[in-house]
C-alpha cells in the first residue's frame, strides 16, 4: 500500500513508454511488502542533468538507465562502483550516504541470458550493430567469455571507431570497425569478413521502432545465432527475421530480467524474488 513514507525507485530513458521494468519491480515490491514504487520517467537527453539533481531533491533511493543516458550520466554521479567504472556505462544508481553511486548490472544481465540460450563464444566472431553504452557492456562480455572477433557498426562510424579502440586497449579483444550496411553495396572486403560471423547482436534501438536492421543475411553463410537487446510483445523485425530463417534466436527479455533482478538488490538490500519477477515478465 502506498502511504506518505514510501519511497520512489524509477527508470529514466527516452522513450520508456515501452518497458516492462515497472511491471516486474512492482510486482517483487508488492510481494516483499517492501515501501517503494517503482516508476518510469521520459527524460530527453537536454533535460537529464536537470532529472539527477531532481531525484537529489525528492530523495529517490534507485534508479534505472536506459537508452540513450547510459554514458551520458556518468558525470552528473558521484562515483561508479565495480565494472561501470571501467565500461563508463551505468544502467543503475544507488543512493548511499547522500551520494549517487553508478553500478553496471547489463553485464550480468547479457551473460546470464548468453549462458541461459547456450550460446558458445569462445573463438566465435560476433557483428555487433551499434556503440553506445549497451554495445560497450557487450563487447565487455564477449571478450570475458573468449570471442575470437567482434566486428562493429554503427550509423556514425567515429562512434564505432572508438568502441573498437576502448575495445583493443581496455579489453585486448580482436575488434574491427565495418561501414554502416544501409542501402549501399558491400564491398568484397566487407563481404570476406561477413563469412566467418557465428553471432548478430543489436546493441542499437532501431527495434523498437519497428525498423528492421540492414542485415547482409545472403553473406553471412556461417551464421548461428541472432541476439536483439530491445524486446516487442510480437518479437523485434530482427529477431522474427532470423525465426524465419531457422536461427536460433532471442530478445532482450530475459537481460532485462536478469539485470532487473539484480538492480532490485542493489537498491532494497535484499534477494530478488525472481520467479515473480519471472512470472509478471511473461505476463507482460
Amino acid at each position: 500500500m502506498i502511504s506518505a513514507s514510501t519511497k520512489l525507485l524509477a527508470l529514466i530513458g527516452h522513450p520508456v513508454a515501452h518497458s516492462l521494468s515497472p511491471v516486474f519491480q512492482n510486482a517483487a515490491l508488492q510481494h516483499l511488502r517492501l515501501p517503494f514504487v517503482y516508476l518510469a520517467f521520459d527524460i530527453p537527453e537536454d533535460r537529464l542533468e536537470e532529472a539527477v539533481r531532481a531525484f537529489r531533491v525528492l530523495g529517490v533511493l534507485g534508479f534505472n538507465v536506459t537508452v540513450p543516458h547510459k554514458e551520458a550520466i556518468c558525470p552528473f554521479l558521484d562515483a561508479l562502483e565495480g565494472e561501470a567504472e571501467l565500461l563508463r556505462s551505468v544502467n543503475a544508481v544507488v543512493e548511499r550516504q547522500g551520494k549517487f553511486l553508478g553500478y553496471n548490472t547489463d553485464v550480468y544481465g547479457f551473460e546470464k541470458s548468453l549462458e541461459e540460450e547456450g550460446v558458445e563464444v569462445r573463438g566465435k566472431t560476433f557483428l555487433l550493430f551499434g556503440a553506445g553504452g549497451t554495445a560497450r557492456s557487450i563487447l565487455f562480455v564477449l571478450a570475458r567469455k573468449g570471442a575470437g572477433k567482434v566486428l562493429i557498426t554503427n550509423r556514425t562510424k567515429s562512434r564505432a571507431e572508438a568502441l573498437a579502440c576502448w575495445g583493443r586497449e581496455a579489453l585486448g579483444l580482436s575488434c574491427e570497425v565495418l561501414e554502416w550496411m544501409g542501402d549501399r553495396g558491400l564491398c568484397g572486403g566487407t563481404v570476406l569478413k561477413l563469412q566467418s560471423v557465428s553471432g548478430i547482436i543489436n546493441a542499437t534501438a532501431l527495434g523498437l521502432s519497428g525498423e528492421m536492421l540492414p542485415v547482409p543475411w545472403e553473406f553471412l553463410p556461417s551464421l548461428e545465432v541472432v541476439c536483439d537487446v530491445v524486446y516487442h510483445r510480437e518479437g523485434t523485425p530482427l529477431v522474427r527475421e532470423a525465426k524465419k530463417r531457422g536461427l536460433k534466436s532471442f530478445d532482450g527479455k530475459r537481460m532485462l530480467l536478469y539485470q532487473g533482478a539484480r538492480s532490485f538488490s542493489l537498491f532494497t538490500g535484499v534477494p530478488a524474488p525472481f520467479s515473480i519477477m519471472e512470472e509478471a515478465l511473461s505476463g507482460g
